[in-house]
């Protein structure tokens, strides 16, 4: 009984070795050749995130994202003016607190 069971762990240990010798390098071969596929996940027309727009040559911001830097600021101020009313303080000028924070970059 024991020989039997000796005899069919070999059996096991070479089909398994076998299997392995036959799929690593068609495994090996798929990897190499996946590149591209790779290189294009999270990308195309459906993604969630796509490529953001080169800067300009000097590094400076274009002046479509300097209007939208200007309006994010606007709504995080709108947002914690509204906070504070709700906490029942007093509310933020949103106008002054927006230009104060656009002109110091750093303060942001």
């Amino acid at each position: 009984m024991v020989g039997a069971v000796a005899a069919t762990a070999v059996q096991n240990g070479s089909v398994l070795i076998l299997i392995t010798l036959v799929t690593a390098p068609i495994a090996a071969v798929a990897f190499a050749r996946s590149g591209k596929a790779w290189r294009g996940i999270g990308r195309g027309p459906y993604a969630i995130d796509p490529d953001l727009p080169p800067r300009s040559v000097r590094g400076q911001p274009s002046p479509v994202s300097e209007a939208t830097r200007e309006a994010e600021v606007r709504q995080m101020i709108e947002a914690k003016s509204f906070r504070r009313q709700r906490r029942g303080e007093a509310p933020l000028d949103v106008e002054a607190e927006t230009e104060r924070r656009l002109a110091d970059p750093n303060r942001i």
